[in-house]
């Protein structure tokens, strides 16, 4: 890769302003999700919770052993929504790409319902290994039969819609005759961070990291990539090893996510939208804008799914969807289709 594929132009200062916003924002956004509930933890409870934790006291054991997990899981799950969407769109050069093309959800729940049917596990938190190996090998399916070269993005596309179609006929196959599954499924397909717990966060972190790390290294080639493929190879960059990273990337961090918390609807389609409307002209720092912005999005939807007018039984997946929506028609009317 040529020195001119990295040397672009630094962020304009107004620039790093909105950075700078965004995370002060998700500090905020986490204290609150901390604080409030169905019982509100006033400021000395909280900090002390920190500093002088005291097993006995069930405030400090809900916002340590409960709250803290859920915070961590909800800013994981976003920031890693959030870079992939961002990923996928360069990748295929659809403004309109969702991480849920790969075939990630599907694989993930058939992951989920194959090991409540096969291994009788029905607590959430122990199949998160199951849904990050369906998750991965439908992922990696979908690059094997239609991601070959950048240039054939619609065939990456229909690939994932095929996969993803045929693993939810094999799932609804599987709920037929298995009830207990059937239960299961029915709480982890809203998606929600209700399981998790630090032992899952401690297990998927280093698969988030190296998806992060590859993300940001697939950055230098993602930027050459969006002025066209032939221009990206005449600036050295090898496209089919860029696709691959870039998927690569995508995969780890989907799976993660879904693995952790179950499918998440619009965070990955929304966010790096957001982010453009902020961020340089560079992957590498669009990148870091979405996980930053979807970090705050994901504990944004937690927080109202616990809000007393939803009976704090609402799942953060549904009210994510509910946030969503009005985005995405926001933009297009705002920029018009073509333009998105």
């Amino acid at each position: 890769m040529t020195a001119e594929v990295t040397s672009l132009p630094q962020p304009r200062p107004q620039r790093l302003i909105w950075l700078a916003v965004g995370f002060v924002a998700l500090v905020l956004v986490v204290i609150l999700s901390l604080s409030l509930g169905s019982r509100t933890l006033e400021a000395q409870t909280f900090w002390r919770a920190f500093t002088q934790f005291d097993p006995s006291l069930a405030d400090h054991v809900v916002l340590r052993q409960i709250r803290l997990p859920r915070v961590i899981g909800a800013v994981l799950c976003g920031g890693c929504l959030g870079v992939a969407g961002a990923l996928m769109q360069a990748l295929t050069r659809n403004p309109l790409a969702d991480p849920g093309l790969l075939g990630v959800n599907a694989g993930a729940a058939l992951g989920v319902v194959i090991s409540t049917y096969l291994l009788r596990i029905t607590d959430p938190g122990q199949f998160f290994w199951s849904a990050l190996l369906g998750a991965s090998l439908a992922a990696a399916l979908v690059f094997v039969l239609g991601g070959r070269t950048a240039s054939q993005t619609g065939r990456l596309i229909l690939a994932g819609a095929a996969v993803s179609a045929l693993f939810f006929a094999l799932i609804r196959g599987l709920l037929l005759v298995s009830r207990a599954s059937l239960e299961v499924y029915r709480i982890w397909i809203l998606g929600g961070f209700d399981n998790v717990t630090f032992e899952m966060v401690s297990a998927l972190s280093p698969f988030i990291l190296l998806g992060l790390m590859l993300a940001i290294a697939a950055g230098f080639g993602l930027n050459a990539l969006q002025l066209g493929e032939s221009t990206a190879q005449s600036l050295g960059v090898r496209v089919g090893f860029l696709q691959l990273l870039t998927g690569l990337a995508i995969v780890l961090l989907c799976a993660a996510s879904v693995a952790m918390a179950g499918p998440i609807a619009f965070v990955g389609l929304i966010v790096p939208h957001l982010a453009r409307a902020t961020a340089p002209a560079d992957m590498r720092w669009l990148t870091l804008y979405s996980a930053v912005y979807g970090a705050v999005l994901m504990l944004l939807a937690d927080l109202l799914a616990r809000a007393p007018l939803f009976g704090g039984a609402m799942q953060a997946g549904v009210m994510s969807a509910i946030l969503g929506g009005p985005v995405l028609i926001w933009l297009i009317r705002k920029k018009g289709v073509r333009r998105l």
